[in-house]
């Protein structure tokens, strides 16, 4: 029997997809062989070559293709959204984003939406009253669904902007809620079990805004250290039985514009490790991605697919999941078990993952 190049190839790259449990497809894909964090501090802002050609992947997807549903009983849980990096008056796939959060909030009712921040593009809000607030916010997330709790953080673009005026809305509408750069609710999942949500705020970490703070407002007015200390404390006192911390920079992410935040990395991920979280959920790169060092507990997914989207990578040993398409997540919790799905725009479920308390 003769095989050929083409089908070797297809059938090692559907052997890579099972392997990383992934069960649906995206239009590009690339790897990157790195296997410790030093190579995958240099995955940021890297470039890639595609290990196989568009239609190639296209059909080792179909191969795999597996009929993934959401189990009727996941409406009785506590279940949330989460998207990203989206402020776009409506283009580039947003209005069809919020379209389909609006079907799932209504059908597995919602408690809340969360925002992993660059909430308004290119450049932030000028103030409570900038007419973005209306076209890519208000007159978007329109769906009746939609009208509940947005617990939203801040993203670079949003300081490119006035952030405070950000913080500040909070005051005006009656769902936008950001009270401070960085603050944390809890939440109850059960009659006994709650989670704790942390919200905190990335920019200040990232060096490079510092040295273009004329671009990025108030940034160099934030303290970092504070805020770290503030993280670690609300997590060490915390008995809640889930730890959820949500942000805007990824600490990992193979994404082909950004990829991780070395100084995440190094400050924020020692303390997601020793209070035992369970997620760190993120934007800033524009997919959808859910990716696992071997030697951690945490859990690390992307969703900041809001509205633009670029091209997913692949990083072998630490991505599960990559996708090039919008959409956004829904979270479910129970008592003993969460579940995260990743849905695109046209509210196809593209991959499911569970896991226990840690």
């Amino acid at each position: 029997m003769t095989i050929s190049i083409k089908s070797i190839r297809l059938l090692w790259l559907a052997s890579v997809l099972f392997l990383n449990g992934i069960t649906s497809g995206y239009a590009q894909f690339t790897k990157l062989s790195i296997n410790t964090d030093v190579n995958i501090l240099a995955s940021r802002n890297h470039k890639t070559n595609p290990i196989i050609d568009e239609q190639a992947v296209s059909q080792a997807y179909l191969q795999l293709a597996t009929d993934i549903k959401i189990p009727e009983s996941t409406k009785k849980d506590f279940n949330f959204l989460i998207v990203g990096d989206w402020g776009r008056n409506g283009a580039f796939h947003q209005q069809d984003v919020s379209n389909q959060m609006n079907n799932y909030s209504a059908e597995y009712n919602a408690k809340f939406i969360v925002s992993t921040g660059d909430n308004i593009y290119d450049d932030g809000v000028k103030g409570v009253d900038d007419k973005l607030w209306k076209t890519s916010f208000e007159d978007i997330y329109s769906g009746t669904a939609l009208q509940k709790d947005w617990f939203v953080t801040l993203g670079n673009h949003d300081y490119r902007g006035l952030a405070q005026a950000e913080v500040d809305y909070t005051k005006v509408s009656k769902r936008w809620k950001l009270p401070a750069r960085y603050y944390a609710i809890i939440r109850p999942i059960t009659g006994r079990d709650s989670a704790l949500f942390i919200f905190i705020d990335t920019s200040p970490f990232v060096h490079k805004y510092h040295e273009e703070s004329g671009h990025y407002g108030d940034i160099n007015a934030q303290d970092t250290t504070a805020q770290l200390r503030w993280i670690d404390s609300t997590l060490k006192t915390s008995n809640a039985r889930w730890k959820i911390v949500f942000g805007h920079h990824p600490v990992y992410s193979a994404g082909t514009k950004h990829g991780g935040t070395p100084e995440l990395m190094s400050s924020l991920k020692p303390i997601l490790d020793k209070n035992k979280v369970e997620f760190f959920f993120c934007g800033h790169d524009h997919d959808l991605q859910h990716l696992k060092p071997t030697a951690s507990a945490v859990d690390y997914i992307i969703s900041g697919a809001g509205s633009e989207t670029r091209d997913a990578g692949f990083i072998d040993g630490l991505s599960k999941f990559s996708n090039g398409e919008s959409g956004f997540a829904m979270v479910s919790l129970k008592a003993d078990n969460a579940s995260v799905y990743m849905i695109n725009y046209t509210g196809k479920l593209l991959y499911t993952m569970s896991k226990k308390p840690n």
